[in-house]
């Protein structure tokens, strides 16, 4: 045998190798699992890989499953602090791009407080929350936008508790506080934004959304 035949025979086996390798990984690669949270809402994970130096990195967005079948994206991008579901009506904390006066940050990423009540949009609820918290606790409306960090929500005995975090060298603030709504008070703040609120697009996904 020919030294150029044991060549190619060498690159034939180094390419089936190679095509076996590529179909081994292929076929350890799953769809993207779905996660049930309750009446027809749903997480879904998209993991992403920058590059083979960063580790994977895992977005879950939002959707809603119809009785028919039929799925609609809620949301692109969650926070990761759970979702609350009661009826038909879901809060969660979504990724919402705002633009930063940070020139090399021109799309930075900030949690906000969402309603919906799906198929309809989702509803930006923060500001609402907010003012509801500055009012009983006597604290500046317009201070608790600037220190707020975070809402959480969690379902407190069939009410709806949320926890708010703020971030604040202010000593006269706290670094924590809660909030404690009935389903009743969530549903007229959802009314009232829907009724005044305005139809936006997050400037990073393109999602639609409505806050007042």
């Amino acid at each position: 045998m020919t030294k150029a035949s044991l060549k190619l025979m060498k690159n034939r086996t180094v390419n089936f190798s190679l095509a076996l390798l590529y179909l081994a990984l292929a076929g350890c690669v799953s769809q993207p699992p779905v996660v049930p949270v309750g009446n027809g809402y749903e997480e879904l994970s998209h993991p992403t890989q920058a590059s083979m130096t960063q580790p994977e990195l895992t977005r879950i967005s939002f959707l809603y499953r119809a009785p028919d079948g039929k799925t609609t994206q809620v949301w692109p991008s969650l926070y990761g602090v759970g979702e609350v579901v009661q009826g038909d009506v879901a809060i969660f904390v979504g990724d919402k791009a705002y633009v930063s006066a940070d020139p090399n940050n021109p799309r930075g990423m900030k949690p906000r407080l969402f309603a919906v009540q799906s198929p309809a949009l989702p509803l930006d609820i923060t500001d609402e929350i907010l003012w509801r918290w500055s009012k009983e606790s006597g604290k500046d409306f317009t201070k608790a936008e600037e220190y707020l960090s975070l809402v959480t929500p969690v379902a407190v005995n069939g009410q709806l508790g949320l926890q708010l975090d703020f971030y604040t060298d202010d000593v006269d603030w706290p670094d924590k506080s809660s909030i404690l709504l009935s389903w009743g008070q969530v549903t007229a703040i959802m009314r009232d934004v829907q009724a005044k609120g305005t139809v936006h697009k997050d400037l990073r996904w393109g999602t639609p959304y409505i806050e007042r």
